[in-house]
């Protein structure tokens, strides 16, 4: 068994567990934004189609007395050049070809205060690590073939080496951005949380850059996206293109579909919100109204989830509330069951 880890976005870890399991890893200790498991050998490049993880790791090592003071930084480069890193390579290449000098990169993260930042981090690991393995050269993450990862969890740091030559969550498709467009790792956990079967159309009101119904498109699902903005749709086309996945997108006003009632399995959409938007009354009444037509076009026992940081303004409660983490602000993602 290989020891692996994920990470994925923080209020999503159950969620990312779950699709773990069902790709054959057997998962263990779930902490904040990191789910460990272990791996058959022959599963291991199937992890590359989990959708709702950020990235996966081999575990190399774990260092659990790390403390907050810049005495931290000598330990640091004294266990980095003990990683072993050697065997982690033979592993990698089972599942992709390696160069013989490869461009490496460093990241980190923190849970927990310190008195050391991650800019210094960076250089400390790259340098121990070159000690090692002088044909390596350290370079910025676009531009490497491997990724260390440093998960700092106030005293404990687990270290990592990316299993794939991209981060999971940065799709091939994405290459057109809007302001607040959707993580695709989080549309992809909305989608399981809506818990429809493959095949059932998934409808996305405001789509803008088109994230949720490609994610759906791509787990078998008929997909229908739409949006007011012209500007969001132009988007939507070419990501869906890029994806190569049978997206139906529209122009239209979500507070008024054009839609036959109860003609969709689920309704799964990123509603305008964070510090740009102003709570005033019309976007009390877009939600209110947009709510009554998702309500409408949903199917008996089909589901709602939406994602806002004001699901107040929404007329009703939800049977499930998540809160996230995602562009520095906290959004809760809510489900509704709809019974028709």
């Amino acid at each position: 068994m290989i020891d692996v880890f994920a990470i994925t976005t923080r209020g999503l870890e159950t969620i990312s567990a779950a699709e773990m399991t069902e790709f054959g890893l057997r998962t263990g200790q779930i902490a904040y934004r990191r789910i460990a498991a272990q791996v058959d050998d022959d599963a291991l490049a199937s992890a590359a189609g989990l959708r709702t993880v950020d990235d996966v790791f081999l575990h190399l090592a774990e260092w659990p007395d790390l403390p907050h003071t810049r005495d931290a930084l000598a330990q640091i480069a004294a266990l980095s050049a003990r990683l072993p890193l050697s065997d982690a390579l033979s592993i990698l290449q089972r599942v992709r070809p390696l160069v013989d000098s490869p461009r490496f990169s460093v990241t980190a993260n923190f849970v927990g205060k310190r008195n050391y930042s991650v800019p210094e981090i960076k250089p400390i690991v790259a340098e121990a690590v070159m000690r090692t393995f002088p044909a390596w050269t350290y370079a910025e993450d676009d531009e490497a073939n491997l990724n260390l990862r440093l998960f700092i969890d106030h005293t404990r740091a687990v270290v990592g080496l990316r299993l794939f030559e991209r981060p999971l969550h940065r799709r091939a498709y994405k290459q057109i951005h809007l302001p607040g467009s959707l993580k695709p790792t989080v549309a992809a956990a909305m989608l399981r949380l809506a818990g429809i079967p493959p095949g059932a159309t998934v409808l996305d009101p405001f789509c803008g850059a088109g994230t949720i119904p490609i994610e759906a498109a791509a787990v078998g699902n008929a997909a229908l996206g739409g949006d007011i903005n012209r500007e969001g749709l132009a988007a939507a086309h070419e990501n869906a293109r890029l994806a190569g996945l049978p997206v139906g997108f529209a122009q239209w006003d979500a507070a008024r579909l054009p839609l036959a009632s109860e003609s969709v399995a689920a309704v799964i959409a990123n509603l305008p919100w964070g510090r740009q938007i102003m709570i005033d009354a019309d976007l009390r009444a877009l939600y209110e109204d947009a709510f009554a037509e998702m309500q409408r076009v949903v199917a008996s026992g089909g589901a709602l989830v939406l994602l806002t940081t004001l699901p107040d303004l929404l007329p009703a409660a939800p049977a499930e509330q998540i809160e996230i983490s995602l562009f520095g602000q906290m959004p809760v993602i809510v489900r509704f069951a709809h019974s028709g």
